[in-house]
């Protein structure tokens, strides 16, 4: 029988139980070596993507916002020269207007006003008016029947300032948008004889309208829109907001005080935006470029996505193996843990070895490990920024890269020669075969230009189908004979899908012609205009 338990009584406590087996958490050094590493692995890819995101976000809204402050102001440039340009082209007959008027010789002012829309190339229509501000010739067409384009309160405002003025943009008759330019006319003793005057239209083809008919939302989102002093638009990508009074927009409040700059904004309908806007004195108008913030961290996300796709396989690859060699460094530690409880069982049968020499050595070489797998981390985010200097395309310098060598050019007052190349016609290429054959045109030509210059040249793309070659130290003859050879080169390579492809060619030199960059872009976009209004195919330096 089984000897029943006394009631009442205690159970008796082992005397020589070790406090310490008391803790129920165990952890073996090897899960202990494994969790170290992966736990150093992921913190050193999380804070790798974080850093990376943080530099490539700050780096990409700089060079947004220095993009659109950049576009806005070349576009403002090109529209401040142009309306200079008409304003002089108006005023330079005002002499001869005055010398004919008092004579009241109607076919002779007519033919002066001939002469003043044909030599021009800007004026829907251009008249003279008496002192009354009454129009009393008009071309072409007649003044009896003609005069639709002409508001007659804008008419009577400029009548009234008796001085050079630009109406504010109407809706003529037809439907236009419209400005009215007029410039008074003066006898002798500077009596006031009236005005000669013409209308610009901003939607028929004409060269203001080439100007704004060139903009769309790029596949950054990007686009400008130009509003008036009062702020109407006078130009948007969508056509249905032209007319719109956009007055309690921020940045169009600076606008209207005369201000220019960059910066974040949100418009009416709270949308975020980074924003470059230029004031144009000539016409006391507003240029604004700008692009999404949306689609740029739509952008930064799938870059990190990518980034992430890219380094999982290199980084578990090399988790494992770190893990196997952890696992085999903590070997060791394993048969001594064994021996010691071994030994703490029976003291008789073993001694305890020595700790502290293993235990350095296996830390000092899982420190390497880890300090592997941040070389690794580093390497990929040098990476990282190296693409951010690459465009994806073409794998020539970006905007970015070269705008960073040029200003380094600059600085060294080393002389150089800058070439801005544009592929003749790249828009029919899109129309006619597809963007898909529009990219490999760009890869094409971003292949002959690498492969013509020489090592010391450097070559990028600058955006669309606009490419630009930096030339160190270039006479102005050897300028024109690589810009020659770059030419050739493009006209005479083939490409796979063999669509013939030439380039329009326009140069500047440093310092021979000017040692800021700013004004070497200027000078070589106004040769390669004259490149393209040339015919195409052709260098002008």
């Amino acid at each position: 029988m089984r000897k029943q338990k006394t009631p009442g009584k205690n159970k008796s406590i082992p005397r020589n139980k070790d406090p310490y087996m008391k803790n129920k958490i165990r952890v073996s050094l090897r899960g202990l070596f494994s969790m170290l590493v992966v736990l150093s692995f992921l913190l050193t890819l999380g804070i790798t993507l974080l850093s990376s995101y943080r530099a490539s976000n700050e780096l990409m809204f700089e060079r947004t916002l220095e993009t659109n402050r950049s576009e806005s102001e070349r576009v403002s440039r090109t529209m401040n020269t142009l309306f200079v340009s008409i304003r002089k082209s108006l005023s330079a007959f005002t002499g001869e207007i005055a010398s004919q008027t008092p004579k009241h010789d109607a076919e002779a002012l007519r033919e002066k006003l001939k002469l003043i829309y044909r030599s021009s190339g800007y004026f829907s229509s251009v008249f003279a008016a008496d002192a009354d501000g009454k129009v009393v010739e008009l071309f072409p067409g007649t003044t009896d029947s003609d005069t639709k384009l002409i508001d007659a309160d804008a008419l009577e405002k400029a009548s009234g300032r008796k001085a050079a003025a630009l109406s504010s943009p109407y809706i003529a008759q037809g439907g236009e948008m419209t400005v009215l330019m007029t410039e008074p006319v003066y006898g002798q003793g500077g009596v006031y004889l009236g005005m000669i005057g013409g209308t610009i239209s901003l939607q028929e083809p004409n060269l203001i309208s080439g100007i704004f008919g060139s903009n769309g939302v790029d596949r950054n989102g990007s686009y400008y829109y130009i509003v008036d002093s009062e702020g109407m638009l006078i130009y948007h990508p969508d056509k249905t907001l032209i007319g719109r009074n956009i007055s309690d927009n921020l940045v169009v409040q600076r606008l209207r005080r005369h201000e220019s700059g960059s910066g974040e904004i949100t418009n009416m309908q709270g949308v975020s935006f980074l924003a470059g806007y230029t004031y144009v004195s000539a016409n006391r108008w507003g240029v604004v470029s700008q692009t999404p913030i949306s689609v740029l961290m739509e952008q930064q996300q799938e870059q990190i996505r990518r980034t992430l796709a890219a380094s999982i396989l290199p980084f578990v690859g090399l988790a494992l193996g770190t893990l196997f060699l952890a696992r085999r460094l903590a070997a060791p530690f394993v048969l001594l843990a064994d021996q010691v409880v071994r030994a703490a069982k029976r003291p008789q049968d073993a001694s305890i070895p020595a700790v502290r020499r293993h235990w350095n050595r296996e830390a000092d070489l899982l420190n390497r490990a880890v300090l592997l797998a941040v070389g690794e981390m580093k390497r990929q985010n040098r990476d990282l920024i190296d693409s951010a200097m690459k465009d994806p395309l073409t794998g020539l310098m970006n905007r970015r890269a070269l705008d960073e060598a040029l200003e380094k050019m600059e600085g060294d007052n080393r002389p150089f020669s800058l070439l801005i190349v544009d592929i003749d016609r790249f828009k029919t290429v899109n129309d006619r075969y597809g963007h898909t054959a529009g990219d490999e045109v760009l890869k094409a030509v971003a292949h002959t230009l690498e492969t013509t210059v020489e090592a010391r040249d450097l070559c990028g793309r600058y955006g669309g189908e606009e490419f630009v070659v930096l030339l160190p130290g270039r006479s102005v003859l050897e300028t024109y004979e690589m810009a020659e050879r770059l030419r050739e080169a493009v006209a005479t390579s083939r490409n796979k899908l063999r669509i013939p492809v030439t380039v329009s060619i326009g140069a500047a030199i440093s310092p021979l012609q000017s040692s800021r960059s700013e004004d070497l872009f200027e000078l070589a976009d106004q040769a390669l205009y004259r490149a393209k209004k040339g015919g195409r195919n052709c260098v002008v330096v």
